[in-house]
């Protein structure tokens, strides 16, 4: 597992840009606070540029891009789910951000045990 981070996350941060005339601009950011790194997941229109790691003033920052139309199903897993978990592949430099196991049904209650 060492070919991944994955890390559970209690805070994030988002970023509604201007309406840019760019035909692949960012239109929305969302920033996880994880312990070593920040996850910048990155909704964009037009072509989905590629994932990329960067090292900016000491902190690294994992960068993953979607579609700008998928924007809505990230905050509606940040404001209605937890755990949060982040997964980011250092070979493959794919991302994603999921819940733990859940029962089925359970609703807005958690009825586990």
């Amino acid at each position: 597992m060492n070919n991944f981070h994955i890390e559970e996350f209690t805070k994030y941060k988002v970023f509604l840009y201007g309406f840019s005339e760019e035909k692949n601009a960012v239109e929305a950011s969302i920033h996880i606070k994880l312990s070593n790194a920040d996850g910048i997941l990155k909704f964009c229109k037009g072509t989905i540029p590629p994932n990329f790691t960067d090292n900016t003033k000491g902190r690294k920052k994992l960068n993953i891009h979607f579609r700008a139309d998928r924007y809505p199903s990230f905050i509606d897993i940040l404001r209605h789910e937890q755990p949060l978990f982040f997964y980011y592949s250092k070979d493959t430099h794919a991302g994603f951000i999921t819940t733990s196991d859940e029962p089925v049904g359970e609703g807005n209650t958690d009825r586990s045990d």
